[in-house]
């Protein structure tokens, strides 16, 4: 039978048609946030009809437990460390948009290769991987030229050093950085940004309706594909659940878990809006909808009055910024392809949120990058059900440019191994840092741990290396390979391109740097 989806029939890949492809990718929503998870608490309706209706992915790996580096492995199906995205100083993520930070522009996202084989596609929301990379305004990092037809949303990251609630994330850190760079009042106002296409439309934002303009975003760019033959990926980058958090009236004060709660509610619903919007105009049932999230939830977040602003990892040691505790690294992730892949399955083997990228590629007939290492691998044969184990032999962890642990999935069996090489520092007696765990001061280990992760998921129950010899010889051989096969590569994010710079500043209405987005201005 020959199936057509935005008109399209396509001879070379498995499909032999071209699917529509939509990825909603939460910020810091944790394992154990989602009912299909299991929580029993909050309500993700629509969450759990994805999975209810697809693949629900169990062990399921971001490449970072922090989001500019995830983000940067999913869209390019590669480790972090070869794409220059590994921290320099204490600072783990990009904090400005007025610096030399950003995806490196010989890079290839998922959305450039979308684009080679005739794809329209979109971002909208949370980008986070660089605006300008050498003058203001030449915008070589920008989504648009990273293979997004379309942009909307918040180029930067939303953190509560940016929301007048106090200063949590990088004062944390760093107690005197905006005394170094510039006044916290005037970073506040400016680094909160929102981007249409290439103009800023919005400073700073109004976060209480941002979801809703997400969603409305997203609506209006499926309607749009029914009106032409071309296929498409869109991406829903959210900013639920990162803090600073807020809601829409109607979702404020209504869970059961306070404010992140309440995002957790909002986002759930903004999905339903999305799927039923694929529904109305023709093509839920030919779509391929991957949800998951960057990395694990914050445990250590919280309201400056004490409320609880952080999510749950479930049964899961650790969190965000945790490193190669799983925690960290361990996230939800969903894939729903009603024409193609069966309903209602659970794959508890091992896969990367990088496998996508490969994944993808090969579904809409895309050549893949030549000379260059992907690391990711096609998982279409595991979620058909063709094969029963994982494509990865190994997986590797990283804290920044520290290789921490390392997984080894033998094809016998159903056991997977982790051999861990550095543990964060904890405070005394607990699982959690003080507000972030810095990679350089993990503890590093005179004698690796090795768990087996299956039957020990909470990593509690370090086994015995003698017992275990082949395996832990096994992955140090696999670990001295990877290692020789990471290429010398600029670092993106040392402190000198970290910093910020005033004449990189987005600013609209200057020079007050104050607008509001005309198209939303009653919502």
């Amino acid at each position: 039978m020959i199936i057509f989806v935005s008109g399209a029939y396509v001879l070379g890949n498995p499909l032999g048609f071209k699917p529509n492809i939509v990825i909603l990718l939460a910020d810091d929503l944790g394992y154990g946030d989602v009912g299909c998870y299991g929580n029993t608490t909050l309500r993700t309706p629509n969450m759990d009809a994805l999975a209810q209706d697809g693949v629900k992915l169990t062990h399921h790996l971001a490449a970072e437990s922090v989001c500019t580096p995830s983000r940067a492995a999913l869209l390019t199906g590669r480790y972090p460390i070869r794409t220059g995205f590994i921290p320099t100083t204490v600072i783990r993520v990009d904090i400005f948009v007025a610096n030399y930070v950003g995806l490196p522009d010989n890079e290839t996202t998922i959305a450039e290769l979308a684009k080679t084989v005739g794809y329209k596609t979109a971002l909208i929301g949370k980008w986070h991987l660089g605006l300008s990379k050498e003058t203001y305004g030449d915008n070589k990092f920008h989504p648009m030229n990273q293979g997004f037809d379309y942009y909307y949303g918040h180029i930067l990251t939303n953190m509560k050093d940016f929301s007048g609630e106090g200063d949590r994330v990088v004062l944390s850190q760093q107690p005197n950085f905006y005394k170094i760079c510039f006044s916290a009042i005037v970073i506040s106002i400016i680094s909160t940004l929102i981007i249409k296409k290439y103009e800023v439309v919005e400073q700073p934002i109004h976060l209480e309706t941002l979801h809703d303009r997400y969603t409305k975003e997203g609506v209006e760019f499926i309607e749009d594909r029914s009106k032409d033959n071309n296929p498409f990926l869109l991406m829903m980058s959210y900013d639920h659940v990162h803090t600073a958090l807020r809601t829409s009236e109607r979702f404020r004060g209504k869970s059961k878990h306070g404010r992140y709660g309440d995002a957790v509610e909002e986002l759930d619903d903004g999905i339903g809006e999305i799927m039923n919007a694929l529904d109305r105009f023709g093509f839920g049932r030919n779509t391929l909808v991957y949800m998951t999230s960057d990395n694990g939830a914050h445990l250590e977040e919280s309201g400056v009055n004490g409320e609880v602003d952080g999510g749950s990892n479930g049964i899961f040691r650790g969190g965000k910024t945790h490193g190669a505790v799983e925690g960290g690294i361990r996230i939800p992730g969903i894939i729903r392809f009603p024409t193609v892949l069966p309903s209602n399955i659970v794959i508890d083997e091992p896969t990367m949120q990088m496998d996508t990228f490969t994944t993808f590629a090969n579904l809409i007939g895309a050549e893949l990058p030549q000379n260059t290492q992907i690391d990711g691998k096609d998982l279409f044969p595991l979620l058909k059900r063709k094969s029963p184990i994982s494509p990865h032999r190994f997986f590797y962890h990283y804290c920044d440019g520290a290789l921490q642990a390392a997984r080894y999935r033998p094809k016998a069996g159903n056991k997977v191994w982790k051999l861990v090489y550095e543990t964060p520092n904890y405070l005394p007696g607990q699982n959690r840092c003080l507000f972030t765990c810095v990679c350089s001061e993990s503890i590093k280990l005179e004698n690796p741990l090795l768990y087996e992760i299956n039957s020990d998921p909470g990593e509690e129950k370090p086994l015995n290396l003698e017992d275990h010899k082949e395996i832990v010889l096994a992955i140090e051989e696999a670990v001295k390979k990877h290692k020789e096969s990471i290429q010398p590569t600029p670092p993106m994010m040392d402190f000198y391109k970290m910093l910020w710079r005033p004449h990189m500043q987005p600013c609209c209405n200057f020079p007050y740097c104050s607008c509001r987005d005309p198209v939303y201005q009653t919502t």
